[in-house]
């Protein structure tokens, strides 16, 4: 298959090896490296599709290959360009496709392969790209592989599972406990021994550290690639290692089964395992990959995903929606300012995040985080906004751009998802009521993300023609549907892709370093991202309240380039304090290119020139000095016309010496001071309290920042470095603030009113030297710098993550709604 998509923005030819490792071409077409760090996926919106649930083609209830093919203009539309698939393989379908029985086989409800290669072409001719799930962790037990190694103790592939004999008295090998729920063991009464499945008894678990298995992973990982897609996400691949000897895990409450994440989840080793993945699959290939992590903290991260030597390109990390959780309704925000700007600030340097909310196994985000009755179109869309303008690639799960929300089906059969089931089943024999159970599944159900796309308001909402779906359709798609929204300027649709353009016309929302600010504020989310020629604040009201709040830098509308708000929000100039309405975003660019150019440490450490300082000259001439350019210039034309050019030559120097004589005692301090700043930048040291934060390079600012929120026990506070009130290189290197603010000068006009000068020729220039330079001072007292504040990360009363179960946490929601109750029933009665 020919390359599909050329860049738009590295002219340099695609090379043929990376770190050493030879690159095949003609599949798919990447960016290059680039000292830049661009990559193509980095600048893409991902699009993540459930294909049971997406379009049905052929009107049997059940969405296929090709429903996608016929909706990826939706997709287009969107702005998104990666699409990401859920498993399409041979599947008994026990998990919904995550029980594979054959790798190179398409599951006959969904199509053919010849419809997979036709999903292919279509994609890439609309010039987006396309990966697929690849579940390697474990397979179904109708796999062939599985087959033959139950048959038999002495079978081939034995090995290629993870079997063990139980312990006397008919006890299991251990008391792991199913990610699904009861035990991780299943007892095979052929072999007389027992099998691993961490999740569903019909998946058994991989034996990884089986080389003759491996080695036929990575074969199927290859043929897929060959086949031209564009690289992989890769579930549960974090679960792969598990720990030597299979232990049974502390149980001091005495347990049946015990929550076994521990022992099998990112555990010591599985580098190993990844690093050889790698290099024998999509590490010879021109592909991304995407990892699904769950367990590898920030701190671990970098190994995983870093530039030049990490296992992926990215992954994925549950922290920040597995916070819901904890909360279930009641959106810790501090909690959530921790996690994400702990993941922003560990990748910034060397890594990159894939950021999402949605996915097929999370309840809707406006149902668990938000409100969906009274602000849901107002949640949706600020939740969009919090996460995919951050350093990341973003990921959107079908139906979020919409605003979907969870589903109450009556009956438990109502539910096909495994987990679901062996809940209910667990609970019921433990004689808990039905309702009781259905409440639960209600807030965690996994089912609530995998209704049918709601297309229209037509019958099973567009999504098919056949009188039932597989799943029930969720009964507000008459008036939550992609046709509605398309016609509503102000839809949750529209504001998605309003969104998407923003952040692709704005590389400062891909490659801008990120940073926090109102820290500590419980409603408010801002942050804020910063290149060489821009800033924007992100501002986003993440709560059902008003939120006030005040910012040191000024905003003005002029800067405003997205609100979620209806009603046109008021002019306002240099505008500090806010108050938003519930679930009010603003986002304002600051874009100071226009008025002076960055000046960068690599530029102050060049010697200055002739051409430098006329540079200079030039921005603070006076009358005399514009005089003799004048004459300079007619000088010039009128050479056009004589033959004496030596005695041309001759004046033209005479009178650009003049001209730069005459600047060189304005700029001689500023030259000076640029001289010891260039010192000053080789000899501080990133973790130095005398770092001046107004005019740190980029790359320091990163490396810095980096250190301190990670180290944070062994950083001192950074503080502004002194200043001298006549440090003229100031001026030259302003922060973001001093380029934008029109704030009048009060110690600017008392400066100038108490200067003395001979002549009035000196008065003008003193008089902009220090009005420029008393602007400086007023705008560095209200420096954005000030906005930045990790606060939240000392704070040790926030418990930002843990993997409490979700189902404990709604028992404990609905026991408190119930007394709640029956608090203002006895109020009433009194």
């Amino acid at each position: 298959m020919p390359d599909v998509i050329g860049s738009p923005t590295v002219d340099e030819p695609i090379p043929t090896a990376i770190d050493g490792c030879e690159v095949k071409l003609g599949k798919s077409s990447f960016f290059p490296k680039t000292k830049l760090r661009r990559q193509w996926w980095k600048e893409s919106i991902a699009y993540q599709i459930y294909p049971r649930s997406f379009q049905d083609s052929n009107g049997d209830g059940i969405g296929d290959i090709g429903g996608i093919i016929q909706r990826l203009d939706h997709i287009k539309n969107l702005g998104a360009d990666l699409i990401w698939i859920c498993p399409i393989y041979k599947s008994p379908n026990d998990d919904n496709g995550y029980d594979i029985s054959d790798y190179k086989q398409i599951m006959d409800v969904f199509g053919t392969m010849e419809d997979v290669d036709r999903l292919i072409q279509n994609v890439h001719e609309r010039k987006m790209r396309i990966i697929l799930d690849l579940v390697m962790n474990h397979t179904s037990d109708e796999h062939p592989w599985f087959i033959e190694s139950r048959s038999s103790r002495t079978s081939p592939k034995r090995d290629w599972y993870i079997w063990r004999d139980g312990k006397s008295g008919g006890l299991r090998p251990n008391n792991w406990e199913s990610i699904f729920n009861g035990s991780a063991w299943e007892y095979d009464k052929e072999t007389d021994q027992y099998y691993l499945h961490l999740f569903s008894r019909k998946m058994p678990d991989l034996n990884w550290e089986c080389k003759e298995l491996r080695e036929e992973l990575y074969n199927v990982t290859c043929w897929w690639l060959e086949r031209g897609i564009d690289g992989f996400r890769i579930d549960a691949v974090s679960h792969i290692k598990k720990k030597p000897g299979l232990p049974d895990l502390p149980n001091p409450k005495h347990l049946e089964f015990v929550s076994s994440f521990d022992y099998h989840m990112n555990v010591e080793g599985i580098e190993e395992h990844l690093r050889e993945f790698k290099s024998g699959t999509y590490g010879k290939y021109d592909v991304v990959s995407v990892g699904e992590a769950n367990g590898v903290g920030a701190d671990q991260a970098i190994d995983w995903v870093d530039e030049e030597n990490g296992l992926f390109n990215m992954i994925f990390q549950f922290e920040g929606t597995n916070l819901w959780e904890k909360t279930l309704g009641t959106l810790d925000v501090l909690a959530l300012k921790r996690i994400m700007t702990r993941w922003e600030k560990a990748l910034e340097k060397n890594g990159w995040n894939a950021l999402f909310i949605e996915n097929h196994d999370k309840p809707r985000i406006v149902s668990t985080w938000g409100n969906d009755k009274e602000y849901w179109r107002e949640c949706a869309t600020a939740f969009a906004t919090f996460y995919m303008l951050m350093m990341g690639t973003p990921f959107i799960y079908q139906g979020q751009e919409i605003g979907m929300t969870n589903v109450r089906f009556p009956s438990i059969n109502d539910y096909p998802d495994v987990a679901a089931k062996s809940f209910y089943n667990l609970e019921l024999a433990k004689g808990i009521d039905h309702n009781e159970i259905m409440q639960i599944i209600y807030i965690t159900g996994r089912d609530n993300a995998r209704t049918p796309m709601q297309w229209d308001d037509s019958l099973n909402a567009g999504f098919t023609t056949a009188q039932q779906s597989w799943i029930g359709i969720n009964p507000n798609y008459v008036r939550i549907n992609v046709a509605q929204q398309e016609k509503d300027e102000n839809s949750v649709l529209n504001f998605y892709k309003r969104l998407i353009r923003l952040r692709k016309e704005n590389d400062v929302f891909v490659y801008g370093v990120y940073d926090l600010i109102l820290s500590s504020h419980q409603q408010v989310y801002g942050y804020t991202r910063t290149s060489d020629t821009k800033r924007a604040y992100v501002l986003t009201n993440l709560t059902d309240r008003v939120a006030q709040f005040t910012l040191f830098q000024g905003l003005s509308s002029s800067q405003l380039v997205l609100s979620n708000l209806i009603e046109p929000i008021p002019e306002h100039q240099d505008q500090v304090s806010f108050k938003f309405h519930p679930y009010e975003i603003r986002i304002y660019i600051i874009d100071y290119k226009r008025k002076e150019t960055r000046r960068h440490s690599s530029d102050r450490k060049k010697s200055v020139t002739i051409a430098s300082n006329e540079t200079v000259a030039g921005t603070n001439l006076t009358k005399r000095q514009k005089a003799a350019l004048e004459k300079l210039e007619q000088m010039s034309i009128k050479a056009l016309n004589q033959d004496n050019h030596k005695e041309i030559i001759k004046a033209a120097a005479v009178a650009t010496k003049k001209v730069l004589s005459e600047a060189k005692s304005a700029t001689t301090l500023r030259t000076k001071a640029t001289s010891e700043t260039t010192v000053s930048d080789e000899s501080i040291p990133v973790d130095s309290p005398a770092i001046d934060l107004e005019n740190e390079p980029i790359q320091k600012k990163r490396e810095r920042q980096r250190s301190l929120v990670l180290n944070l026990e062994h950083v001192t506070p950074i503080v502004l470095a002194a200043s001298s009130e006549h440090n003229s290189c100031e001026q030259l290197r302003r922060s973001f603030s001093s380029h934008t603010s029109s704030k009048p000068s009060l110690k600017g006009h008392h400066a100038d009113s108490s200067s003395s000068s001979s002549s009035s020729e000196e008065e003008e220039f003193q008089e902009k030297e220090t009005t420029s330079t008393s602007e400086f001072e007023e705008e560095t007292s209200t420096s954005d710098s000030k906005d930045i504040d990790y606060a939240v990360l000392y704070d040790d009363t926030i418990e930002d993550f843990s993997y409490t179960s979700a189902r404990e946490q709604a028992k404990k929601r609905l026991l408190r709604s119930q007394q709640e109750i029956m608090l203002q029933q006895i109020k009433e009665q009194e």
